[in-house]
């Protein structure tokens, strides 16, 4: 039997036909003589014996005969043609039956449980099968199928997920160069109430203003073109020190203008020019200074300095700290500090996948009394002059 589950479809069902019908052309001669010998014996006609040589006459020996004996006798005789065909009629459903059991039965009833699974959207099984014939290709064929269609959910499912993280990191993102926009008009609003000083806080205002709405719309621009965070380019440009270090100090004052708490801003002498892509620095500024304002009691210390050709920008709060949980399994996308609907939990992540496009990285550390986040990205020296 286990030799006939390895055959394929034909030759199965070729070799049960041919065994069916041995057997029963065996037992079919095997009853038409034993038949045979039993009208034999059961005669009503008589018996006639031949006497004599060369031309001998027949001479017929009367038996007794009954109704009794003619009735068996006319039974045997049909049953001699009516059993070689209800064998054969047997052989042809023994055949069917032990084809169906022996190769269909199983790779169909897989099918349908594997079908059946699909239909519910359940694609954690799998489809095993011993035989090597057509059906047994078939549920490997299934099989390859399942897997592919298992590896296409997956992968929906994680550029959703890509889709979900894009989406919060620009909504994210984008409300600190509003809020910016809004501080701005807020202080040209009042420039305009204010005679004094008019012109000079105006100008500086508007320019702010347009500084930022252009910054606005290259982000808008490249967070249409990609499709993860992963494929932000990073765009260094020349920049002196000073002049850096004055936008930024310039940009925090601006990240939270309705703030009741101090910021303390300090940057470390350096006297060249550098390679860096302001956008990222300044949307990493903006992350960690409002994550600090958010969670800080009184006041916030940021440091910003250049040592071994890397710019490491420090944020220090006074507040409670950091999480267990988020010291122990690192940053991660939608992991809030406190539930808050305004917030997505991507600020942090954000920074760190800017930092390593630029070539650097971002550490945690718990204080006593506070928290302290440091950025670091890989700059470029250059001693042109401007």
């Amino acid at each position: 039997m286990e030799r006939i589950k390895q055959m394929n479809l034909k030759k199965a069902l070729f070799t049960i036909s041919l065994i069916s019908i041995t057997i029963a052309s065996i037992l079919s001669l095997f009853m038409i003589w034993l038949c045979a010998e039993l009208r034999s014996h059961i005669s009503p006609a008589g018996i006639s014996i031949r006497i004599g040589f060369p031309d001998p006459a027949p001479i017929t020996q009367a038996q007794e005969t009954s109704s009794r004996a003619v009735l068996i006798y006319e039974m045997i005789s049909i049953a001699q043609l009516l059993i070689p065909v209800l064998l054969y009629i047997l052989a042809l459903t023994a055949t069917a039956s032990g084809f169906y059991r022996l190769k269909l039965k199983e790779p169909l009833a897989v099918l349908t449980r594997g079908a059946a699974c699909i239909i519910d959207n359940n694609l954690d099984f799998s489809i095993e099968t011993e035989s090597q014939d057509e059906l047994g290709q078939l549920c490997t064929a299934f099989e390859t199928m399942r897997r592919a269609l298992l590896n296409n959910n997956r992968e929906l499912w994680r550029q959703a997920e890509e889709r979900k993280r894009l989406n919060a990191a620009f909504s994210h993102n984008l409300r600190n160069p509003v809020t910016v926009l809004k501080g701005s008009v807020k202080l040209a609003r009042k420039s305009v109430e204010n005679s004094a000083g008019y012109t000079t806080q105006l100008t500086d205002n508007l320019s702010r203003i347009e500084s930022y709405t252009d910054r606005i719309e290259r982000y808008v621009e490249t967070m249409s073109s990609i499709q993860k965070l992963e494929d932000i380019t990073v765009h260094r440009e020349l920049t002196r020190w000073d002049r850096l270090t004055s936008e930024l100090k310039n940009l925090i004052c601006f990240v939270d203008p309705d703030h009741q708490k101090q910021i303390q801003f300090t940057a470390a002498g350096y006297f060249n020019n550098i390679l860096i892509d302001k956008s990222v620095l300044f949307q990493i500024t903006e992350n960690l200074v409002s994550n600090a304002l958010r969670f800080a009691s009184s006041g916030i210390d940021i440091f910003c300095c250049i040592t071994d050709g890397k710019l490491s920008l420090s944020v220090t709060d006074d507040g409670c700290g950091f999480p267990d949980k988020l010291m122990k399994n690192g940053i991660q996308p939608f992991q809030k500090g406190k539930e808050d609907h305004r917030h997505f939990g991507m600020g942090l992540y954000t920074c760190q996948l800017l930092c390593k496009k630029h070539g650097g990285d971002i550490t945690l550390e718990n204080r006593p009394a506070g928290a302290t986040v440091t950025a670091t990205l890989t700059i470029e020296q250059n001693l042109r002059d401007f």
